[in-house]
């Protein structure tokens, strides 16, 4: 592998010839602001315009997005085939480890569900007392 063999690559930047200066069409026109401009109300560059954030945008998003993840699911358990005894209590049994792991993590997301759903009704059951004694 001799080094002399290799040739640069050739970079894909225009030339310029050294100790030239660009011609006075090309220079930049600098023109003075006024007060106003300078105190603060400068227009904004012109940008491209955004479109606003919509619920189906969102569902959209989310959908894709949840899509993905079965992809990424589907993957791990695929990969992980290996069968492993499961004991729990009095029973045991023999599963593929990607299902048991997935398994224990719908467990867990369910016990968050469901701490989360008990702090929505406590906090719905406060702003209805609270609404209560507002309007009697």
């Amino acid at each position: 592998m001799a080094t002399s063999d290799r040739t640069p690559e050739p970079n894909n930047f225009p030339l310029e010839p050294v100790g030239e200066t660009p011609s006075h069409s090309e220079e930049r026109q600098v023109t003075p602001t006024s007060s106003k401009e300078s105190k603060g109300q400068r227009q904004a560059p012109a940008t491209k315009e955004s479109l606003p954030v919509t619920k189906l945008g969102r569902i959209w998003t989310a959908t894709v997005l949840g899509i993905i993840v079965l992809i990424l699911l589907i993957v791990f358990i695929a990969q992980n085939q290996d069968q492993v005894t499961l004991r729990y209590f009095a029973y045991e049994g023999e599963v593929n480890l990607g299902l048991a792991l997935f398994i224990a993590a719908i467990g867990g997301a369910l016990v968050v569900a469901i701490a989360g759903v008990a702090r929505v009704i406590q906090l719905r059951a406060t702003a209805k007392k609270k609404r209560k004694l507002n309007n009697g």
